[in-house]
């Protein structure tokens, strides 16, 4: 079963051996993860979705979250970019379907991507090869960036599990930034 890796902007079908209803769940799971660790950070979201998309290329699924704005730093926002591909891939992990193959198609090398550009406009460097800049209010690694991200989820995965579990049962997988406080307030660490 395919899903996109990115639909805004250059859609791409990434093969995976899971079936529809898995691929939505370690979607809503990563979309979850964005969310959860934003609210942490003080930035809430305003919307979570997981969709299907229709493209030449073929049809698959994908999520997105949005967000209220917010002032966050430079670093923050990685995190938060950071947080969705663990959030699935801790999800995988939980239900027993993390392999190499799915491992591979929890890849988001676009929120990385968004990640570095994001940053990079506030004046703040991340790198994914080499050494980050001496002074870490400057900049940091993309590795450093991920394990911290992983660490918050691991802490907020009650949060992000009763997120992700509400996403999939939602009319057409979507939660509104009410709905997502509501959920994230009752399971907060």
């Amino acid at each position: 079963m395919p899903h996109l890796d990115d639909h805004r902007t250059d859609p791409a079908l990434v093969d995976s051996p899971l079936r529809p209803d898995q691929v939505r769940a370690g979607l809503a799971h990563h979309e979850a993860a964005h969310a959860v660790v934003a609210a942490v950070l003080d930035v809430p979201c305003t919307r979570i979705r997981v969709m299907r998309v229709v493209r030449e290329a073929g049809t698959g699924w994908t999520g997105a979250t949005s967000y209220e704005d917010a002032p966050v730093s430079a670093y923050g926002l990685a995190l938060i970019a950071a947080a969705g591909e663990h959030g699935e891939l801790h999800h995988l992990q939980a239900a027993g379907l993390l392999t190499e193959a799915t491992a591979r198609t929890a890849c988001a090398v676009h929120d990385r991507d968004t990640a570095i550009s994001a940053a990079a406009a506030l004046g703040f460097t991340i790198t994914v090869d080499g050494p980050a800049p001496a002074d870490p209010d400057r900049g940091a690694t993309w590795s450093e960036v991920s394990e911290e991200a992983r660490g918050l989820v691991s802490e907020q995965w009650p949060a992000i599990r009763a997120v992700a579990a509400a996403l999939l049962t939602a009319p057409d997988f979507t939660l509104t930034g009410d709905d997502v406080a509501a959920i994230i307030t009752a399971h907060l660490h």
